[in-house]
């Protein structure tokens, strides 16, 4: 099987990789809220419309 890497892009969490090797297309095309140390909210993590699916981009925090 393929590896297949999701990379980070801006906020906290910039320049790190997640293994997405198991995950579905749809799983890796609806990103993520991550969680950040120290933070009371989550990362929103997410691709551009259109680009690349294994890049996600910060959006903003989030309350959950």
């Amino acid at each position: 099987m393929t590896k297949r890497i999701v990379h980070l892009t801006g906020g906290p969490l910039d320049g790190l990789t997640m293994d997405a090797t198991d995950w579905t297309d749809e799983e890796v095309a609806g990103g993520t809220y991550h969680v950040v140390h120290g933070w009371e909210e989550r990362a929103d993590y997410a691709t551009e419309p259109g680009g690349d699916p294994f890049v996600w981009h910060y959006r903003g925090p989030v309350v959950v």
